[in-house]
């Protein structure tokens, strides 16, 4: 099997395994290889989380793929959140709003919505998240914002809006 033929066949596996429409990720590789290349080395930092709590960590790339994505993207994210182990209400709770997540995450759901939309941070919010969260932590929620943003920017920047149709995401 050639370099190009196994990576085509990760990226099926990984489409078969979270029933997830990555043409993208075809077209990328097949059409212009060195940025396929780019996209892999890319992948460590989306999924990077050390010192971050997981629940911290996945409820903060929940609601930010809420300001991002209109569906695809964030069922893939709720597969992974829940196959790391993310609890279903938790989820759940991210899903509609943040409101009814405990106060320590409810405050990570909001700052996460805050930062993705390019806006302020409230100070309010900032202070709750300094207090509760060091440097590092705060570094790696922007890691984990910012990557988060990158895949649904991608399909919208080649027209994938067909594989973004408004879904029922299932929990």
């Amino acid at each position: 099997m050639t370099s190009d033929t196994a990576k085509h066949a990760e990226i099926q596996a990984f489409e078969d395994h979270y029933a997830y429409n990555g043409e993208f990720m075809h077209d990328l590789l097949t059409l212009l290889p060195e940025g396929y290349t780019t996209f892999e080395n890319f992948r460590p930092m989306a999924f990077f989380r050390k010192t971050l709590p997981l629940d911290a960590y996945w409820i903060a790339k929940l609601a930010t793929m809420q300001q991002e994505d209109c569906g695809a993207c964030l069922q893939l994210n709720v597969k992974m959140a829940l196959e790391q182990g993310l609890p279903k209400e938790l989820v759940h709770d991210a899903l509609t709003g943040g409101a009814t997540l405990p106060d320590e995450l409810s405050i990570v759901y909001t700052y996460a919505q805050q930062v993705a939309t390019g806006g302020e941070v409230e100070d309010s919010v900032m202070a709750q998240m300094t207090q509760q969260f060091n440097l590092a932590q705060l570094l790696e929620f922007g890691l984990c914002i910012a990557s988060t943003r990158v895949f649904p920017a991608i399909k919208r920047a080649v027209g994938g809006t067909e594989a973004c149709a408004l879904i029922d995401i299932a929990v």
